[in-house]
């Protein structure tokens, strides 16, 4: 995405936290196409590794950058994968996941969002917070998109290769 001139709001501009519903939607959009990413690496990792309920359940509550790192080897280890794009765009849209679920939320008084995470202090004295346009998330789903179609088609292709059952969903 390109530089956002301004990323950084005037200390003395009005905020509110009464978020506008496109706001939500946005934030929504984004955590729900993340988990979506995050369950397609995660049931991968169960298909290369063949794991059996316990492991699965340990591989559940790792770091979704975790997982990311152990498919990204195993992609790595298949001769002649043309995969290098595909890593620094998944953990920038691990970061920006981050800032997204973990931030505080407001808009300013022309309603532009502005995200704050406390992750990034820089002094005693002061906070700061960063624009998040609706640009930047429309360039997150682009691109979440993009990497939860590569995941999917690889993950079918280790089911098609018979790595391991599909799972049985249980309704």
């Amino acid at each position: 995405m390109p530089a956002n001139e301004n990323l950084v709001p005037d200390p003395n501009v009005t905020r509110s936290f009464d978020l506008p519903p496109h706001l939500k939607e946005a934030i929504a959009d984004a955590v729900t196409l993340f988990a979506k990413i995050d369950s397609c690496v995660l049931e991968t990792i169960w298909l290369l590794e063949g794991a059996d309920l316990n492991r699965k359940k340990k591989l559940a509550r790792q770091f979704a950058g975790r997982n990311l790192e152990a498919i990204e080897y195993a992609v790595k280890s298949i001769p002649d994968a043309e995969s290098d794009a595909i890593w620094p765009a998944a953990h920038d849209l691990i970061n920006e996941r981050n800032l997204i679920v973990h931030g505080v939320w407001m808009v300013d008084c022309n309603g532009r969002p502005i995200v704050v995470w406390h992750k990034f202090l820089e002094s005693d004295n002061y906070f700061t917070g960063e624009y998040f346009d609706y640009r930047r998330f429309d360039y997150f789903l682009d691109r979440g998109q993009a990497l939860l179609k590569t995941f999917a088609e690889f993950k079918k292709l280790l089911e098609e290769a018979g790595c391991a059952p599909k799972p049985q969903w249980a309704l």
